[in-house]
């Protein structure tokens, strides 16, 4: 039964808050987070980059020369190295490996670390440097590999 003084859209429920008016009291902004997964990840791969670029120029400088070069092309194989050549080159394997190994997982934590700092607004600016840093390293440093190499062959 209803009462004929009430209108026909009243219930016995409060009506929803509106979406233009909040209802009760505003929340306090949420306090700013912290930079430091961002600049942690810039701070991973800036020397990353720049010490991978260093080691790719000591192994290309001191591969040239010990290179084989033909008319078409070029080769490098250490089982063609005299002993003197390779007790000289070992340091420079220890280094090329370390380079791949320790290069690619402080990458790939600098690249990891990065995305979820942007992801999350942790140091967003300092995380897409190191996204584009830990990204770029890569190609870099075989461009530059590739470079020093080509420039130290032995001529034809």
């Amino acid at each position: 039964m209803t009462d004929p003084n009430q209108p026909a859209y009243y219930s016995a429920y409060p009506p929803p808050p509106s979406a233009f008016a909040p209802a009760g009291w505003a929340a306090p902004p949420a306090p700013p987070r912290s930079r430091a997964l961002g600049v942690t990840a810039m701070s991973i791969a800036i020397p990353v980059f720049v010490l991978s670029v260093i080691a790719s120029v000591v192994v290309g400088v001191s591969a040239g020369p010990l290179a084989t070069r033909t008319s078409s092309s070029f080769s490098f194989n250490t089982s063609d190295l005299t002993a003197q050549q390779a007790e000289a080159f070992a340091p420079v394997a220890v280094l090329m490996g370390v380079q791949i190994l320790l290069g690619t997982a402080l990458g790939i934590l600098a690249l990891v670390l990065g995305i979820v700092a942007v992801a999350t607004k942790r140091g967003r600016p300092f995380g897409v440097v190191a996204i584009i840093v830990a990204a770029a390293a890569p190609i870099v440093s075989f461009a530059v590999y590739t470079a020093t190499l080509i420039a130290t062959l032995p001529p034809a």
